[in-house]
């Protein structure tokens, strides 16, 4: 009897407390102290590649987002239809939303609403969240069109999509508004209040006008031409509206086929912004302010080509530097707030169709790469083979739900469990013995 403890008529062996106090401490260490930790704030001018996303994307990544008011929560969407959120900086991610119902081609945080983020999808419409994105719902009113563009004003979401303009007042459902023909491919909310003035492009052209850029002084009810001094542009790729200016109209960027352009008049005149050598004549497909009027972003993906890339400027476009970014073609940018904004980036590399999310901050000093950060090209199926899904992975999914809100719960019912066969296990040892 030396040997066995007694307690509530229940003997248990030192042996069995020893195998499940190391069991208990497993479980904890799974459960509790094996969650990844928050990744340290970005080092200052260097490009550093953030966490895989859990499935295999082999397509360009075109939505990709950070809130305005949690510069730690980003959102990426896939071709595949899937839509993911990190809270730590992109050093890992949960999916939040399976199957939009087709391709995720935008995403946009509400900077007026906290909380509140709408993504755009091809053939099914949109979708918004008012809780930072954990939880969606269908956007009324958007039901089977293709949305790629979308803009906030106080109280009002602008989207363009493959028929045209919707809009949306005060949460209510989208309704159409601007010219219908058109595939709107960029929208801009120039000016909120009374009157709201728009802006809208599209990159396929009803042939009446030379660019189809169109802008409505009247919060969206009539649309006139707004194709003033852009050269031989033919289609608009983006539109951005910078910070706001005491009582005047944001600044506008517009990134065209021809060239990039800017405007501080609400869209009635463009200035081509081509004077600094550092600026390659490329389409610039993706456009970001950071806090001040005079500091933003422009990115291409080049075709493809290691024509792409991202440039910075810090005096309205006098001058221009690249961002040197580690892979050329960069498909989505976004750009947190703060005197030294974090750029947040997409790329894909066409030698092996591989894609990669990145982050850089800019503090003003010569990029450099993170060791390490790209690794070598993979071999790529044959014609003909078999190309990976968009399935995720099994482990990181089951990482996700180690880490999830329901881990307490599943970590109790374990414990529970392991403390109740122990117990039978020395009551049926203790049955032997009598």
């Amino acid at each position: 009897m030396a040997n066995v403890l007694v307690h509530n008529r229940i003997r248990v062996s030192p042996s069995s407390l020893r195998l499940g106090a190391t069991i208990v401490l497993a479980l904890l260490a799974l459960f509790g102290g094996a969650a990844p930790a928050a990744g340290a704030p970005p080092a200052n001018d260097t490009w550093q590649r953030l966490a895989q996303l859990p499935e295999a994307v082999t397509e360009p990544l075109l939505a990709f987002a950070v809130s305005p008011s949690e510069p730690a929560t980003l959102l990426a969407g896939t071709p595949a239809g899937n839509l993911y959120r990190s809270s730590d900086g992109g050093q890992s991610w949960k999916l939040v939303k399976r199957q939009l119902g087709g391709p995720v081609t935008s995403v946009v945080f509400d900077p007026y609403q906290s909380g509140s983020v709408v993504v755009g999808t091809h053939s099914a419409g949109a979708w918004r969240s008012s809780d930072g994105g954990q939880t969606w719902d269908r956007e009324a009113g958007s039901e089977g069109r293709s949305v790629r563009a979308i803009a906030f004003g106080p109280g009002l979401t602008l989207v363009g999509s493959d028929q045209g303009a919707l809009l949306s007042h005060g949460g209510a459902p989208l309704t159409p508004s601007g010219p219908q023909t058109v595939g709107v491919s960029a929208v801009a909310v120039v000016q909120g209040g009374q009157p709201t003035r728009l802006v809208i492009g599209a990159d396929t052209s009803r042939a009446e006008e030379a660019l189809p850029l169109f802008a409505s002084g009247d919060g969206g009810q009539s649309w006139a031409v707004a194709a003033k001094d852009v050269g031989a542009s033919s289609m608009v790729s983006a539109l951005a509206a910078g910070p706001a200016p005491d009582g005047s109209p944001r600044p506008l960027l517009l990134g065209t086929n021809a060239g990039l352009y800017s405007s501080h008049d609400g869209a009635d005149s463009w200035q081509q912004l081509t004077g600094d050598p550092a600026l390659p004549a490329v389409d610039f497909s993706a456009l970001a302010w950071s806090d001040r009027t005079d500091q933003f972003y422009v990115a291409s993906d080049g075709g493809g080509s290691d024509a792409g890339g991202i440039w910075q400027t810090a005096d309205g476009g006098s001058h221009f530097r690249s961002l040197e970014p580690p892979v050329h073609a960069v498909t989505a940018l976004a750009v947190s707030r703060g005197l030294e904004p974090v750029l947040y980036a997409a790329s894909f590399r066409p030698v092996d169709h591989a894609v990669f999310l990145w982050s850089y901050r800019d503090a003003g000093g010569s990029p450099q790469t993170a060791i390490g950060a790209v690794p070598a090209p993979k071999p790529i199926a044959q014609a003909g083979a078999s190309a990976p899904g968009p399935a995720l992975n099994p482990a990181v999914e089951a990482r996700q739900l180690l880490h999830g809100p329901e881990t307490p719960f599943l970590a109790l019912g374990l414990v529970s469990l392991l403390v109740l066969l122990l117990a039978l296990g020395a009551y049926a040892g203790r049955a032997r013995k009598l």
